[in-house]
């Protein structure tokens, strides 16, 4: 009895440690699970963050491009704007054109004259009129006139009654004659020749050459009209048989001369 008593508690104690030991390989599979889990849980945790730095950093960039072509965009747009700016500012008008016709005589002997003839252009280049034909003295001529010049900035935005200088033909005349005894191309208080081609000056024009001194001796008022300057001009140029100058007037400026061969006009036959 007492050999089976032994047994027992042997028997006993032998399931104990067989079920502590099941119990504790559960218990540690189930921690290591957990633990596994969390590791699991916690490399995911990691991932969506640097998924979300990266997704974050993907958005500021395409911030930053968008941003960097819209600046792209502005930046182009002021180059054409600057291109076209500069391209208006350096336009020339053709306005007035002279043929040289004939010479006669010689330097040499100080009877060197030039016929020559004088006709205002429309914006097509085209003459407005019947050519005016004058002989000088000598062969350098002088073509006076009123200019008024408006501001680069209402030049550049291409201002429908800036856009360009403005010309008023008063005479022409050789180096051997006084201004004031050249032949009056638009005599005072006459029509210019642009207006009595069939264009009706504007009520600006009208303004700015009923009171172009006055505009010429105040600045402050000129500018308040975006008048930059208003004076007289009288350029010269040597005349050379068979050549014809075109006057030009620059947007933005002056006047200037051009040269190229004219071509044989028949009304020279009756010179």
């Amino acid at each position: 009895m007492k050999l089976l008593s032994t047994i027992n508690q042997l028997a006993g104690a032998m399931l104990s440690l067989v079920l502590l030991a099941i119990l504790g390989a559960v218990g540690w599979f189930l921690v290591r699970t957990q633990f596994g889990q969390w590791a699991i849980e916690a490399r995911l945790a990691e991932r969506e963050a640097q998924v979300q730095s990266l997704q974050n950093d993907l958005e500021a960039s395409r911030q930053q491009i968008a941003a960097l072509n819209k600046d792209l965009e502005a930046k182009s747009l002021e180059i054409q704007r600057l291109d076209t700016a500069l391209r208006l500012l350096k336009i020339d008008h053709r306005v007035a054109q002279i043929d040289v016709v004939s010479q006669q005589g010689s330097e040499q002997t100080k009877d060197l004259t030039t016929t020559f003839s004088f006709v205002e252009l429309d914006g097509a280049g085209k003459p407005i009129e019947k050519p005016r034909y004058f002989t000088i003295q000598g062969d350098m001529v002088y073509v006076d006139a009123l200019v008024v010049k408006f501001s680069d900035e209402a030049v550049e935005v291409a201002d429908p009654l800036r856009a360009t200088s403005f010309c008023l033909f008063r005479r022409v005349f050789g180096e051997h004659q006084q201004p004031k005894d050249g032949f009056s191309l638009d005599p005072v208080g006459a029509q210019p020749a642009a207006y009595r081609a069939g264009r009706e000056p504007s009520d600006f024009e009208r303004e700015i050459w009923s009171k172009f001194w006055h505009y010429a001796n105040h600045p402050e008022e000129a500018s308040k009209k975006g008048i930059r300057a208003a004076h007289g001009e009288a350029p010269f140029q040597k005349l050379v048989p068979g050549k014809r100058y075109k006057v030009l007037l620059r947007s933005s400026g002056g006047l200037s001369f051009s040269v190229e061969d004219r071509p044989l006009q028949p009304s020279d036959k009756a010179m």
